[in-house]
């Protein structure tokens, strides 16, 4: 199946520092920008916290340099940035790793 702007998702997969404030700080970049994820999910393992938003990629198209921005955040040690296509759900299409500033 071809992907197509409608059915791709982008899954952001962030692994952080298990902090009151990694949650809304994450969430705080697609605030700005008027985008509401499709889905969030979070664990916390021991001293870390993995979460992943999943957005629509047409809502989203700056992603790549939303993933850069969540890099910066001096709680977050990593993130990974795939696109999916929602109905197959394959990832990796595209992808953009982010090495944390801190």
């Amino acid at each position: 199946m071809t992907m197509t702007r409608d059915d791709a998702q982008v899954h952001f997969h962030v692994v952080g520092m298990a902090d009151t404030n990694l949650l809304p700080r994450l969430l705080d970049h697609f605030c700005l920008r008027d985008v509401v994820p499709e889905r969030v999910s979070a664990e916390r393992q021991g001293e870390e916290m993995r979460v992943t938003i999943a957005v629509r990629r047409d809502a989203c198209p700056e992603w790549e340099m939303v993933a850069r921005k969540l890099g910066q955040i001096f709680v977050v040690r990593s993130v990974l940035a795939s696109v999916a296509d929602q109905a197959e759900d394959t990832e990796g299409v595209e992808e953009l790793q982010v090495a944390a500033a801190g």
